[in-house]
């Protein structure tokens, strides 16, 4: 059974993987802008892209009736086309793929009996896989009728609902394939979650800040635009305006690499690697936003920056889960504890004289 378990964890590891893998597909599909290229939502014969070229000339007039070809994209060839029509098909055909390798190795452990207490928790991220598929149309929708790109709030959503599928993967895998140090440490687990939901809120708003285009409306640090605080800031939407989410984002990075540096001495009795791990993931993310955001006229450097900001930051949040796991205390009754004989102690025998009657 225990061989079964690991094998079980090295698939949800793998899934975890594959998920990482669509936020990289997704995050090169928006920074193409090719998120709206595909007008339809077609789970099963979407599978299929054109394959000649009356087809491929149909998907291209329904394209141009968007608001974005329309005012920003009219310079477009069909050529063009088909090149951001590719990421956007990719990112839907590596979903549905993910579907496949979830979906046949949960069969085969379900009929070997091997998902002793997992079942409920696999079909849980099922639901959570076909949520983000749902979400993601439901994104592409805020940008086929009024606006040039989707909405950054339904952006940010579908974002980290990859990172919620993402993470209660690793949170189930990591059990079951590594040994984890259970040790009670309440207080630093509590931390722990904080640091975790700053990192989440901190994403979100990079979420924004992708979805707004705020990088290209102030390309430059450690000011914005020569201004240490913008004005919007007082006046406008913290979630709205480019500006004022610019601010939020750059120095709620700093404040989070602070906490994260008093978190890392602060487990340093407690955890092994994931704590360095976590600490050298911030600074990364750190220095990728600089270079993204100094980068982010050019839009060769943008692409790859812009990519490895996303990815290294939802590996960040991998890694704050992973170290929750090892957190996690060990709830064991007294009548679960292995035996004296069982740990390889000396057994104590002792003998009680039973008291005189009469």
């Amino acid at each position: 059974m225990a061989t079964k378990q690991r094998a079980i964890g090295m698939w949800l590891l793998f899934m975890a993987a594959a998920v990482l893998v669509q936020v990289g597909i997704g995050g090169i599909t928006r920074l193409t802008d090719s998120g709206l290229s595909i007008t339809e939502w077609k789970p099963l014969l979407g599978v299929v892209p054109p394959l000649d070229e009356a087809a491929w000339a149909e998907s291209f007039d329904k394209y141009k009736q968007l608001p974005q070809y329309v005012q920003l994209k009219s310079h477009l060839t069909l050529e063009e086309f088909k090149g951001i029509y590719f990421w956007e098909w990719f990112h839907r055909l590596w979903g549905r793929m993910l579907g496949v390798f979830f979906a046949l190795p949960f069969l085969y452990f379900w009929r070997t009996r091997a998902l002793t207490g997992l079942g409920p928790k696999l079909v849980l991220l099922f639901v959570l896989g076909g949520l983000q598929g749902v979400l993601g149309w439901f994104m592409v929708m805020s940008g086929l009728a009024q606006l040039v790109y989707v909405s950054h709030l339904r952006l940010a959503a579908h974002y980290l609902l990859a990172l919620l599928l993402f993470s209660a993967l690793l949170w189930i895998a990591a059990p079951l394939v590594w040994p984890t140090r259970q040790v009670q440490a309440p207080a630093l687990r509590r931390a722990t979650w904080v640091l975790l939901g700053g990192l989440v809120v901190q994403l979100a708003w990079g979420a924004f800040m992708a979805g707004l285009k705020a990088a290209l409306m102030a390309p430059t640090w450690p000011t914005i635009n020569g201004a240490w605080v913008p004005v919007s800031l007082w006046s406008e939407s913290p979630w709205n305006h480019p500006l004022s989410v610019h601010f939020i984002h750059r120095t709620l990075a700093l404040v989070l690499l602070g906490a994260v540096g008093a978190w890392w001495w602060a487990t340093r009795a407690k955890l092994g690697l994931e704590r360095h791990l976590v600490l050298g993931l911030s600074w990364a993310q750190v220095l990728l936003g600089i270079f993204t955001l100094l980068n982010a006229p050019y839009a060769g450097r943008l692409l790859w920056f812009g990519l490895l900001h996303q990815l290294v930051g939802s590996m960040l949040v991998g890694a704050v889960v992973v170290a929750l796991v090892n957190l996690k205390p060990q709830l064991q009754s007294e009548n679960s504890r292995p035996s004296a004989l069982m740990r390889g102690e000396p057994l104590e025998l002792r003998v009680t004289e039973k008291p005189p009657t009469g």
